[in-house]
């Protein structure tokens, strides 16, 4: 990690990607996929030594140099800064695309029942740490393409789930997230800085994350494959004019 290769430098032919939270599920099969359409990609992990990292450990050892990884813990803003100030020492960085994936949820977390530490955990790891990593990339002197936060369809004011017994500390968490997005993406625009910024619903997918018993049938459970392949499509689709919006993996627009 210490030699930077030519591959992440911005005067070269390519699009590089950087994938925050991505040892496991979603976020290490952006990875896979995008070391497969020979993207360039920037990784980071929380630990990079725990045994969920190894997945991605194997395929950045592979991959010729297209993958660097780095430690970024969104539960830390010390992490946060260090991680922002490695990437500002590569020499003419550009970045493409940015995925915020870091996410948590730990079920059940009814509003009637979850203590205080569980649900300042869910807000600090699915909207505080995300939105403070954004904020110090956007800080930068990096150009910056478009900025994709992994949000999800339990965080939507206007469409309500009600039969979702046990996540209101994880709906919670990313209806603020999703809040704070589009207060991010108007901010930008005031300031003339064409940075595109989205919130992404992946769809029901079958995840370590999502292998939990609820009480409801979760209808329309999808790979993270499929998922990633379509949400890449959908992420690249999107220019300036869609700053601020809320779509799903099948590149439909969702209500906030």
């Amino acid at each position: 990690m210490n030699q930077i290769p030519d591959v992440l430098y911005a005067d070269r032919d390519f699009t590089t990607w950087l994938i925050l939270g991505a040892s496991r599920g979603i976020g290490l099969e952006f990875v896979r996929q995008l070391l497969q359409r020979g993207e360039r990609i920037i990784a980071t992990v929380r630990e990079p030594w725990a045994s969920h990292a190894s997945a991605l450990w194997g395929q950045a050892g592979s991959d010729h140099g297209r993958c660097q990884m780095y430690t970024c813990d969104v539960l830390s803003e010390d992490s946060i800064i260090k991680f922002v100030s490695q990437l500002m020492g590569i020499r003419n960085l550009k970045i493409d695309y940015v995925v915020i994936n870091a996410g948590v949820l730990r079920y059940p977390n009814r509003a009637t029942e979850l203590s205080f530490d569980e649900f300042a955990f869910h807000l600090h790891t699915n909207t505080i740490g995300p939105i403070i990593c954004a904020q110090k990339l956007l800080q930068t002197n990096i150009p910056i393409g478009t900025i994709t936060f992994m949000s999800s369809d339990s965080g939507s004011h206007g469409s309500f789930r009600e039969m979702e017994d046990g996540f209101a500390a994880y709906a919670a968490s990313k209806a603020a997230l999703n809040m704070a997005i589009r207060h991010m993406a108007a901010e930008l625009k005031r300031k003339d800085d064409d940075t595109i910024i989205l919130a992404m619903h992946p769809g029901e997918v079958a995840t370590d994350m999502a292998n939990i018993n609820v009480s409801w049938e979760v209808q329309g459970i999808i790979t993270p494959e499929e998922s990633v392949t379509k949400m890449v499509d959908v992420i690249q689709s999107k220019g300036i004019q869609h700053s601020g919006t809320f779509w799903t993996y099948e590149n439909k627009p969702y209500v906030w």
